[in-house]
């Protein structure tokens, strides 16, 4: 209705200024008629006799040389001609002959109706939009504790609990049927995962094409595999575009994971630069991984960057011992997901001598694929007490899921004062659960100094309702808009941070 509205408008407009247009030229031909001056009558003779008038040469010579010309009947004729002129002028006048044609009715109808359908009754008064921003406002918020509490019963193994927010949830995002689908998979039953992994796709959550990929690529069925890949690429999805390219690059096609990869950091997508960099490392390719290392660090409102990839990349460009860890990784993970466990645990403890954090790798390995809880407690604890940090906040999260709070709370405190990012957040979460609002500041701050954008997002809630600082609750609220290389920044964050600093 609002193309239609400012067509008719646009028409009504033309017509209007046409109209002026074509009134100001009559006006201005009138005054012509009506103008009997030397040069004004020498113009009208010009025009409508097509002759010249020299009125010096006006003597009787000149009268009895033009024997033809009757000046009473050439005033007469002058006369007719004039009016007849100004006759024509006024009835070739397009506004005169719209006003006598049936167009106006068509005209006023259509003004009529769209005066009707864009009138007062169809508006939303003011108290309505308002209702409508709080409503929509209301919806956000129960989304976002639906998501919380969904995620909270599903680390705690309450999987039923879980999926029923998880599905209050989808009535406003499509994509959370996927979520469900990836947390019966992982975690209840692999078949009953992928019905729901199905039905997901029917619902519109594309990226469970994705996930249907790779449960056909457990199984060694690539063919079913690529067949998924390609139906989510087709629905514009990009997990199944980089899950495809990831499949290439098993298959030592480069190029064409590389196309895949590529057309995704093109339009910077965070997963497919990350991937691109890997390949590249992959590859040997030096000048080209440093570039995308560079993309990847070096712009703001860099989104989903998360600490783990921030790693990763660090090892691929590091030093020749975090190279030898990151090269004999990607080959133990690729074996762990093709099922080939026994390949890969070899592959996972030969990393750990050129990296302790391989002691983690290796326990992810026995929980997320062995499903044995104890044997990868033991791998974490090895790995705590040789120093690797990961291992560190792996038993933070095992000991949270045992409901164990204290060795939690002396474990995550350890973690954050060697320095670990994640650590320090979820150190300073705990505090400001338990009203240690200051104290969780300065962790807060420590988080932040590390690029954590979480981090800054707490620090800029806690000086503007917390502490009434204005000032420092906008700084806040500009680094995060402006600081480069951003861990675990969402668009919700950039959104709400784009509205404090514009006033919206």
């Amino acid at each position: 209705m609002l193309g239609l509205t400012i067509l008719v408008w646009i028409f009504l407009l033309g017509i209007i200024i046409g109209g002026l247009i074509v009134f100001f030229k009559n006006k201005k031909e009138k005054e012509d008629f009506d103008d009997f001056s030397l040069e004004s009558e020498r113009k009208k003779e010009k025009k409508l006799f097509n002759r010249e008038n020299n009125e010096k040469d006006y003597n009787e010579n000149n009268f009895k040389y033009e024997k033809n010309i009757n000046l009473t009947e050439e005033k007469t004729k002058y006369e007719t001609e004039k009016e007849k002129k100004i006759e024509k002028i006024i009835t070739d006048n397009p506004i005169i002959k719209w006003r006598k044609s049936p167009w106006w009715i068509v005209i006023g109808i259509i003004v009529a109706i769209i005066r009707f359908c864009d009138g007062p009754d169809n508006k939303l008064k003011p108290t309505e939009a308002f209702q409508n921003q709080i409503t929509n406002q209301n919806i956000e918020d129960s989304y976002k504790k639906w998501i919380d509490t969904a995620e909270k019963y599903e680390e705690n193994r309450e999987y039923e609990k879980a999926e029923e927010y998880y599905l209050k949830a989808a009535q406003y995002n499509k994509e959370i049927y996927m979520v469900i689908g990836q947390m019966y998979y992982d975690n209840i039953d692999k078949e009953k995962g992928i019905e729901k992994l199905k039905e997901a796709y029917e619902k519109g959550a594309y990226s469970a094409a994705g996930m249907l990929g790779e449960s056909e690529e457990e199984k060694g069925n690539i063919n079913k595999a690529k067949e998924w890949y390609k139906k989510g690429m087709e629905k514009g999805d990009l997990y199944s575009q980089n899950s495809m390219a990831i499949l290439y690059e098993k298959e030592k096609k480069w190029d064409e994971a590389e196309k895949l990869l590529f057309k995704g950091a093109q339009i910077e997508d965070t997963t497919s630069i990350y991937l691109l960099i890997l390949l590249y490392f992959e590859t040997n390719k030096e000048a080209e991984m440093q570039k995308w290392k560079e993309s990847l660090f070096n712009k703001p409102q860099r989104k989903n960057l998360s600490e783990e990839a921030r790693d990763i990349v660090l090892y691929a460009t590091g030093s020749e011992n975090d190279r030898k860890y990151l090269k004999i990784l990607l080959e133990a993970e690729i074996m762990e997901n093709q099922g080939r466990y026994e390949k890969a645990e070899k592959l996972y403890t030969e990393a750990i001598k050129y990296n302790k954090r391989a002691y983690n790798d290796l326990g992810t390995m026995y929980y997320r694929s062995y499903k044995n809880k104890d044997k990868a407690m033991e791998l974490y604890k090895k790995g705590h007490a040789e120093g690797s940090l990961e291992a560190t906040y792996s038993l933070v999260i095992m000991e949270r899921q045992r409901g164990n709070k204290s060795e939690e709370e002396k474990l995550l405190k350890m973690c954050a004062e060697k320095g670990k990012v994640s650590c320090q957040l979820d150190y300073g979460e705990m505090l400001n659960k338990n009203d240690k609002k200051d104290e969780a500041a300065r962790w807060f701050e420590k988080a932040a100094a590390q690029k954590e954008a979480r981090a800054m997002f707490k620090l800029m809630y806690y000086y503007f309702y917390d502490k009434k600082d204005q000032e420092k609750g906008m700084e806040w609220a500009k680094k995060i808009f402006t600081e480069k290389g951003l861990l675990n920044l969402s668009g919700e964050m950039l959104s709400l941070v784009n509205d404090i600093i514009y006033g919206k």
